[in-house]
């Protein structure tokens, strides 16, 4: 359900639950400016994590490699990055590692590298460089929950 219709369901229907409007809030603090930038080699998988960015109201770009990303990165800013990650571990830390650089070369604000992963353990890819995990496969509201921990107020970046 988008943002305007879970708004005007709340209007209408004063017993929706307080949470709807909470999440609405916390949505509204960053909803104009929050890119988000996939990359993704698998086609399906990439339209549904967008798909997923934009049902949360969210602007989202996607690249199928970690090159067609950093020419991105150079075009315009991210406040977030989701780069997919596969095994063998040794080939995802070395993609965390190279986006890592490039986003700090590139950018004067940390912009947190989120690595999307179905199996490579946590402990490498964040000492490789990335801020969070988001394991596969993933819902919407684990999608929403990863957003607000990086862009609420008062994130720590």
């Amino acid at each position: 359900m988008g943002r305007d219709a879970a708004c005007n369901r709340f209007l209408q229907n004063k017993t929706a639950p307080l949470i709807t409007l909470d999440i609405l809030v916390s949505q509204d603090l960053y909803i104009d400016t929050a890119r988000i930038l996939i990359i993704e080699d698998s086609a399906l998988l990439r339209q549904m994590s967008v798909n997923m960015v934009e049902e949360l109201g969210l602007i989202a770009q996607s690249v199928a490699t970690v090159e067609e990303a950093i020419w991105r990165l150079t075009e315009r800013n991210f406040d977030i990055v989701l780069l997919e990650v596969k095994a063998p571990e040794r080939t995802a830390v070395a993609r965390v590692e190279a986006m890592r650089r490039a986003i700090s070369s590139m950018h004067e604000k940390k912009v947190p590298l989120v690595a999307m992963s179905a199996g490579v353990k946590r402990g490498p890819l964040l000492g490789a460089g990335a801020d969070d995990i988001l394991m596969r496969p993933f819902m919407v509201g684990e999608l929403e929950a990863l957003i607000d921990r990086w862009l609420s107020p008062g994130a720590i970046v």
